[in-house]
């Protein structure tokens, strides 16, 4: 079931959050727990019992993946019309270099700064760019 059928359009809405990569998780927990309080079975009965797990259901997948940058990251490019994300040559290079350098500071650094890149080309509507810092999210992800 989406639940764009029956409520809010995209994700960042359910939760009445500001449609930005960089999410104060803490803020999102709090929404997470107040919608639950609607949605969840244990409110309903009946037929509604049906509807509400549904919602339950898609509220729990949503907000888990809200909590991932990278399922976050994905989320973004796809609602922008700019999924799937193509290779990038140099940057898988780069990446393949990094990991042969075994370095957890510089992987970490890297990490941060796919953050950061991708929330700021994001807000900036440079799609291309939030593709590239999403390729380094992936590969030096955790």
């Amino acid at each position: 079931m989406e639940f764009s059928s029956v409520g809010p359009s995209n994700w960042f809405d359910l939760f009445g959050l500001p449609k930005r990569f960089l999410l104060d998780l803490d803020e999102l927990e709090r929404a997470y727990i107040q919608v639950q309080k609607v949605v969840h079975p244990d409110c309903w009965s009946g037929v509604s019992f049906k509807v509400a797990a549904q919602m339950s259901s898609h509220v729990n997948m949503v907000y888990g993946a809200l909590k991932e940058p990278k399922k976050r990251a994905e989320y973004m490019l796809k609602c922008a019309g700019f999924w799937p994300v193509p290779s990038f040559p140099k940057i898988m290079e780069e990446i393949f270099f990094l990991k042969s350098q075994f370095n957890q500071e510089l992987f970490d650094s890297k990490y941060q700064d796919a953050i950061l890149s991708f929330d700021e080309a994001f807000q900036k509507e440079h799609y291309v760019q939030a593709q590239q810092a999403y390729l380094y999210i992936c590969y030096l992800e955790k």
